[in-house]
């Protein structure tokens, strides 16, 4: 009986370094879990810390813009005049919307644009054929290159047959049953 007291000793004391390495490992996870979450949330920080900056920089620019876009520094002026050209570019279209409106009437503000098209290709008997495009088909990669054939070894010929026979009517292998004869 000592055989099996021993082989029950070791396989508990098994079973407990196994237990012992599983809390070892999921303290380990645990560890790299909250290590991984608090690098998730820092760079989460960050990203919201460099958006205060670039709203800050673009109140920064505005502000400069605002009081300097008539003489700025050497180094801000072809920037100060980039924004002027886009100002007077939207202030053109602008006008050119109130001009519209303004010829279109108070229907103008209930148009949309779909009801636009739709009236006008009523209006010019305009067909239009809607067609959606399949996606391309992912590209074909190339095959790796094959491995060189091996050279097929001849196969021995085959015996020829022999000439058929007729055939011949099959008899029976076994002997015909015969009635059981009872004697009475």
């Amino acid at each position: 009986m000592s055989g099996f007291n021993d082989f029950m000793d070791k396989a508990g004391a098994l079973a407990s370094k196994a237990a012992e390495k599983a809390k070892d490992l999921a303290s380990v996870a645990a560890v790299k879990t909250k290590q991984v979450s608090r690098v998730a949330k820092l760079n989460m920080d960050i990203s919201a810390r460099k958006d205060t900056i670039k709203k800050a920089y673009a109140e920064i620019g505005r502000l400069y813009y605002e009081a300097h876009h008539d003489a700025p520094e050497e180094a801000l002026a072809q920037a100060c005049q980039e924004i002027g050209v886009a100002k007077d570019a939207i202030a053109e279209m602008e006008a050119e919307i109130a001009r519209l409106k303004e010829e279109i009437g108070p229907e103008a503000e209930e148009a949309d644009f779909a009801s636009v098209v739709d009236e006008t290709a009523a209006e010019a008997d305009v067909e239009v054929e809607v067609t959606v495009e399949e996606p391309a088909a992912p590209p074909v990669e190339p095959e790796a290159p094959s491995q060189p054939e091996e050279p097929e070894i001849p196969s021995q010929p085959e015996e020829p047959e022999a000439p058929s026979q007729p055939e011949e009517p099959e008899t029976p292998s076994q002997p015909e049953e015969q009635e059981p004869h009872w004697e009475g």
